[in-house]
């Protein structure tokens, strides 16, 4: 269930006076076809894509994948894609389920379910992000398993095409590891996603083994495809740009109130980008923002945007700053995220123009 500040409720009675929010993930759902079938892929070893059909045999196309030079299967990628079915030729008549690829709207291989800089207390050590980044692994396995319609995948043998499924649910239990003390793992580290008509869901759980210095710290972050940001809406009703290229930011003005975001297209585009609708919402609030903790973001919002370069917009919400954790502590994120589209007519498409 959400925490929030306010009931959530629909865009047009959001507001920061009201303290109503909007919650953009059920609203998707809401203007979205209800998918009977999902369908999965295999397309090699811990590497895994799942299409959930939001309006005809159009598809919001989630993919993940091991890291490169640590084990953490991320959520790699949110793109929109078309289903397509053609004769196998197959004994059985069972068709090829294939996709065509349209554009991407989440940013690929851009972290999303947690970041946290970390090196042991009192160690000199220079921070490093848990799990990899700049090539350098810090998240290894003790158990990874692959669920689909509830049943364990074992074989990752890459597939041709994809199968009709109702659910795909990825379960991982890590250890964090400091690449300048290896002798002892800094952190265990528990992270699912489950894939179905609803979204993407993802919960992680990382409970620190000794002292820990954490140099900053993210969860539940949003990054999107710079080609398509143009504006960010809150569930508390206020618009940001989305444009600017030049590492800048923007503090947000809800702070960590809002529970809810999406990101919007620019309105006249092709390809049904002007109606398309990358939102994430944030479960548990309280837990994933760190609500009344100390080592939060300090003098600033905790939640903001940056502006990167043209290829990315990336919303953070920053739960750790310059903080030390002590053996035991541990910090849950949880939330979900939906690729979908709503009418050219609904008033959260009206309000970017």
């Amino acid at each position: 269930m959400n925490e929030s500040s306010g009931p959530l409720t629909g865009p047009s009675e959001a507001s920061p006076e009201s303290g109503r929010q909007t919650d953009f993930v059920q609203l998707l759902r809401d203007n979205s076809d209800s998918p009977e079938t999902l369908y999965a892929k295999i397309t090699g070893n811990r590497r895994l894509e799942v299409l959930v059909p939001y309006k005809g045999t159009r598809c919001a196309h989630y993919d993940f994948g091991k890291n490169l030079h640590d084990d953490f299967m991320l959520f790699r990628g949110g793109a929109v894609s078309e289903l397509v079915v053609k004769p196998s030729g197959q004994p059985d008549g069972a068709p090829h389920i294939d996709a065509g690829k349209r554009y991407d709207v989440l940013k690929p291989w851009s972290n999303k379910e947690y970041a946290l800089s970390v090196s042991p207390a009192g160690s000199g050590h220079p921070h490093q992000w848990l799990p990899e980044h700049n090539r350098t692994g810090t998240v290894f396995a003790v158990s990874q398993h692959l669920f689909i319609d509830d049943e364990e995948v074992t074989d990752w043998s890459g597939q041709t095409g994809f199968r009709p499924v109702q659910s795909v649910r990825l379960v991982q239990r890590m250890i964090g590891i400091h690449p300048d003390d290896r002798s002892r793992p800094i952190a265990e580290i528990d992270c699912s996603h489950t894939v179905d008509r609803r979204g993407v869901t993802v919960r992680s759980k990382i409970i620190w083994l000794y002292p820990v210095s954490i140099g900053s710290g993210y969860g539940m972050m949003v990054p999107i495809e710079g080609s398509f940001a143009y504006k960010l809406v809150t569930s508390l009703g206020r618009v940001y740009d989305a444009t600017a290229t030049d590492r800048s930011r923007t503090n947000l003005l809800d702070d960590d109130q809002a529970v809810s975001y999406a990101f919007l297209h620019r309105p006249g585009a092709e390809d049904g980008r002007s109606n398309t609708v990358a939102a994430m919402t944030i479960h548990d609030i309280s837990s994933t923002l760190r609500y009344g903790q100390e080592g939060r973001r300090r003098n600033n919002p905790v939640v903001w945007l940056e502006h990167r370069n043209e290829q990315i917009q990336k919303l953070y919400p920053q739960v750790f700053d310059h903080y030390t954790a002590q053996a035991g502590d541990f910090y849950e994120a949880a939330g979900v995220y939906f690729v979908g589209e709503l009418p050219e007519s609904h008033p959260l498409l009206i309000r970017r123009d």
